[in-house]
């Protein structure tokens, strides 16, 4: 079949352990932020909700965790969809130029979307964008792979 190649087993490594290490940093930084009372009361002042009178810190803190799990999984959902595909792509399926370039414009936007929400714990970020840059180069070299077999 023209146009669509075998995901090589030395590309399938590096970008599944690249995303594993990536989910591990995002899930240590998580659990971080949410341990932290530092981190709570900032947040609180931050966001001056302290004014409101109404509400007790437990529904504060429960807020505060709330959005911390829901960015989680917002920031998550590109590494486990690119791992799930590639697992895939080297099972049964098989990759193509399409497979290269969505997965680099949506790795390129989960660099933006990092360097975007850097404030606190910027050595998590740091590595986050280092490991993505990696991911991207390596699904970019992709592209040498399937221009090699469709033109022998």
């Amino acid at each position: 079949m023209k146009g669509y190649t075998k995901l090589p087993k030395k590309h399938l490594y590096i970008i599944i352990l690249t995303l594993g290490f990536i989910i591990f940093l995002l899930s240590l930084e998580v659990m971080m932020k949410v341990k932290d009372i530092n981190m709570f009361n900032n947040w609180l002042k931050d966001n001056k909700q302290y004014t409101i009178a109404n509400l007790e810190n437990a529904d504060f803190f429960n807020t505060y965790i709330s959005i911390n799990l829901s960015l989680y999984f917002q920031r998550i959902i590109v590494p486990i969809g690119l791992g799930i595909h590639t697992y895939l792509a080297y099972v049964k399926l098989r990759i193509n130029k399409l497979f290269v370039f969505i997965w680099t414009v949506l790795l390129i936007g989960s660099i933006l979307y990092t360097v975007v929400g850097l404030k606190n714990l910027a050595v998590f970020s740091y590595m986050y964008i280092g490991l993505y840059i990696i991911v991207i180069f390596t699904v970019l070299s992709l592209m040498t792979v399937i221009e090699k077999c469709e033109n022998p």
